[in-house]
């Protein structure tokens, strides 16, 4: 079933996207209807008659679970389509905020902190008449509490969460930056390297540079962000979210604002703040919508004051399914294959930031499903799975990958997964224990697929042991997906196309950038990647201690497709741009 843009929804009004059209459909337009929203997305045509049943069949299995919250799940509705059945039940509209043009009297009447922690967003203020967005429209306590605060009439119109997080963002941030510079109770002549540490832990503890860091934190998880970057520079600090491999600025504010900043970052993650001459690491956690989310930070001294960068890690993080990753039809289920063997090693290669630990736990969430005991050995420990003994290495008391895996190997495992074969004596414990009878999941950093196998007689590991305990390797990297909803012809460089071998005739695409991907022309990323799995043919010639060409050769004659290709591939379905298969191309 295809999946309409937002703008254009099926069976449902188009959204409101300003003021004056608010204005216009406040009122007698909308009216109650007492239907189910199940029954309203059917006759929408957004699902079947029968994807509704098993939907509801599901809902009686699990105790407040929302009907909408499985269709979204099982990809049968989007979450737009979802609100705007709501929309046409309860009679009020359905709102678009990215270019929203929001009255600045309106939100004067609802406290940032306020709207924050119940997701509303003032729109308009019309007479005695106060128009806000909210995601639920059937939580009557808050349309109530709203109206006490205000003292106005309170209306209401239906926005997507995430529309409603980003809108919060726009609109309060500036406020918030300003609101703690007014109140710390630093001179503006303070340094960040001579600012004593009790002064800085009082003006960390201050209310305004607390809410500030949250807010910076909750404003990051709702744009999907994976990174938050602050950059001082010789004035003013710069904000910047990693989201979907992109660097993207959010906003700035004066320097004197940093020391407050990193100290409160300091403290959140048990950090020393009156060490401000060396780098620090450290790690924090906070919930945020039912999720826990781990905070790595690193604090970094530069000529301008301390930079900080934050990774944001979801620690129950599960993915449903490997072709949600981007795997095909026929790939997932040769990896499937592999993943069903009792004894072998699996490896996943390719540089940092490639999708290597993401792929690893798709795939122990899959093995999982077979009620075995599953071990994992890490460094550090980045997502918490449920059902699954989760083991952090520590090199400061010398537990080593390799002195784990010795333990490990005691505690009956049915499963296991290292983090990274770094050396020779992890490699090694990593073959044997594929030998005696254990499934070994494990990464190794090298290009391609072929370069792995070489690489493993490389580190010092004999080819007979090689040949008996290697299942297969999967090659990868993400690329950046295009947006659907701005898609424009890609203008591709001659020597891009002779490079790759693209003909001049070809037309690829990209996104221009619009509301739905934040201006960015992208929306997601996904994997590219090549599996070759060992047959006899490349058992035989990593017995003659063959090359990484002569094993490559071998394994694309056994079926393998190219990560250069599988790209490409991508790139003819509109998925991706051509810029990306050039950039992750491998010679």
């Amino acid at each position: 079933m295809s999946t309409p843009t937002p703008t254009q929804p099926r069976g449902f009004r188009n959204p409101i996207e300003s003021a004056e059209s608010l204005r216009q459909h406040s009122g007698s337009d909308y009216h109650f209807i007492p239907k189910h929203i199940g029954e309203l997305l059917v006759e929408a045509g957004v699902i079947s008659y029968l994807q509704l049943k098993e939907a509801l069949i599901e809902q009686s299995k699990s105790a407040g679970v929302r009907l909408g919250d499985i269709l979204e799940n099982q990809g049968l509705a989007t979450r737009e389509e979802i609100d705007q059945a709501l929309c046409k039940r309860f009679g009020v509209p359905f709102v678009h905020l990215s270019h929203f043009d929001i009255d600045p009297e309106a939100l004067k009447l609802l406290p940032a902190h306020f709207a924050r922690k119940h997701q509303v967003l003032p729109l308009l203020l019309e007479k005695d008449r106060l128009m806000v967005a909210v995601s639920d429209p059937t939580d009557i306590d808050l349309i109530n509490m709203m109206r006490f605060i205000t003292g106005y009439m309170v209306e209401i119109g239906v926005a997507t969460p995430e529309d409603i997080s980003l809108g919060i963002s726009r609109c309060y941030g500036g406020e918030e930056v300003r609101h703690a510079l007014e109140h710390i109770d630093a001179s503006p002549a303070s340094e960040p390297y001579h600012m004593d540490a009790n002064e800085a832990e009082t003006i960390a503890n201050q209310r305004p540079v607390v809410q500030l860091v949250q807010n910076l934190i909750l404003d990051a998880m709702a744009r999907r962000a994976s990174d938050i970057h602050i950059r001082p520079g010789e004035k003013r600090c710069e904000v910047h979210f990693r989201v979907d491999g992109q660097l993207i600025n959010i906003q700035s504010f004066d320097k004197h604002l940093l020391p407050a900043l990193v100290s409160r970052i300091k403290i959140i993650s048990n950090l020393d703040i009156s060490e401000r001459r060396l780098p620090q690491d450290g790690r924090s956690r906070i919930r945020y919508k039912n999720k826990v989310v781990d905070l790595r930070i690193s604090i970094m001294p530069s000529v301008h004051g301390e930079s900080v960068v934050v990774r944001l890690l979801d620690t129950q993080f599960a993915m449903a399914s490997l072709e949600q990753l981007g795997f095909s039809g026929d790939d997932a289920t040769r990896l499937r294959h592999l993943l069903t063997r009792n004894n072998g090693i699996f490896l996943v290669t390719g540089p940092t930031g490639s999708g290597k630990s993401t792929t690893l736990y798709t795939a122990l969430s899959h093995i999982r499903k077979q009620n075995v005991n599953i071990i994992t050995v890490e460094d550090p420990v980045e997502y918490r799975v449920d059902g699954i003994t989760q083991v952090q290495v520590n090199h400061h008391t010398g537990y080593t990958f390799a002195r784990a895996l010795r333990h490990i190997l005691r505690h009956d495992p049915d499963v296991i997964m290292v983090g990274e074969i770094r050396d020779q004596e992890t490699a090694r414990m990593a073959v044997e224990s594929a030998l005696t009878g254990h499934l070994v999941l494990s990464t190794l950093h090298t290009n391609d697929a072929a370069t792995t196998v070489t690489r493993l007689l490389e580190i010092g590991i004999e080819p007979y042991l090689v040949n008996s305990s290697l299942l297969g390797v999967l090659a990868q990297r993400l690329v950046r997906a295009n947006c659907p909803h701005c898609l424009i012809e890609e203008s591709i460089d001659p020597g891009i196309r002779k490079e790759l071998g693209v003909t001049d005739d070809e037309v690829f695409y990209k996104g221009k950038g619009c509301e739905h991907c934040h201006e960015t022309g992208v929306h997601g990323r996904r994997a590219v990647y090549e599996l070759l799995t060992v047959s006899n043919a490349l058992k035989a010639l990593m017995s003659q201690h063959a090359n990484a060409s002569e094993i490559q050769a071998q394994a694309i004659q056994d079926g393998m497709s190219q990560l250069t290709d599988h790209a490409l591939n991508l790139a003819r379905q509109k998925l991706i741009s051509l810029a990306e298969v050039y950039r992750v191309r491998l010679e």
